[in-house]
């Protein structure tokens, strides 16, 4: 049995068998990459992965992410305080920017994912599941949290010049929330939004 697949590298669209023999691989003609191939376990690997940075995602938002200390004064900051402080000194612009894409965008990823993965064994629900990725991979460049931890771990470098600044508990979990949304997107495999249920 054949099946018509298109190639991710060069998007050129062929047969080839449905399933293939133990140990091969299917080459794409022209540009001689490998074709697309199934995922293993694709839907519970994403699902765990999505669940662990949900859990994660709320002490990276509450606890603080840096503690300085400058001149025996001691300071907690959190995402929302920064953001906070940003809308009080008039910078609306950056505070919604911030806001986006620190807080709103990969909640939004992060809820997706997990709606990708329960709902899978429901045939009804395909065409929602192919709207809800469309819409993953539309704020998936708004998404900013490697740029953000990034941004964290700098101030925390340069700071150390003038003040006492330390990591705080949230940046841990910041960090593992990024770790975690990045490997639960790789880790997808997008035919499943077509299939009835995940084959092996």
């Amino acid at each position: 049995m054949e099946q018509i697949v298109s190639c991710q590298t060069c998007g050129l669209v062929q047969r080839m068998d449905a399933v293939l023999p133990e140990g091969t691989r299917a080459i794409c003609p022209r540009c001689q990459f490998v074709i697309h191939r199934r995922k293993p376990d694709s839907r519970t690997r994403t699902f765990c992965l999505a669940l662990a940075a949900l859990i994660l995602y709320f002490p990276a938002n509450l606890f603080p992410i840096v503690q300085t200390d400058y001149w025996g004064m001691e300071e907690d900051t959190t995402i929302f305080q920064g953001i906070m402080g940003l809308f009080e000194q008039g910078n609306y612009f950056v505070g919604s920017l911030v806001f986006t894409t620190s807080i709103l965008s990969p909640a939004l990823k992060i809820l997706g994912l997990l709606f990708l993965s329960l709902t899978l064994p429901w045939p009804r629900w395909k065409r929602l599941r192919a709207w809800v990725y469309k819409i993953i991979k539309i704020i998936d460049p708004w998404n900013m949290l490697e740029v953000t931890l990034l941004a964290m771990l700098v101030s925390i470098a340069e700071l150390g010049e003038v003040a006492t600044v330390h990591p705080g508990a949230g940046v841990f979990s910041f960090a593992a929330v990024v770790v975690l949304t990045i490997c639960a997107t790789i880790t997808f495999d997008t035919r499943l939004l077509w299939d009835t249920e995940e084959k092996p």
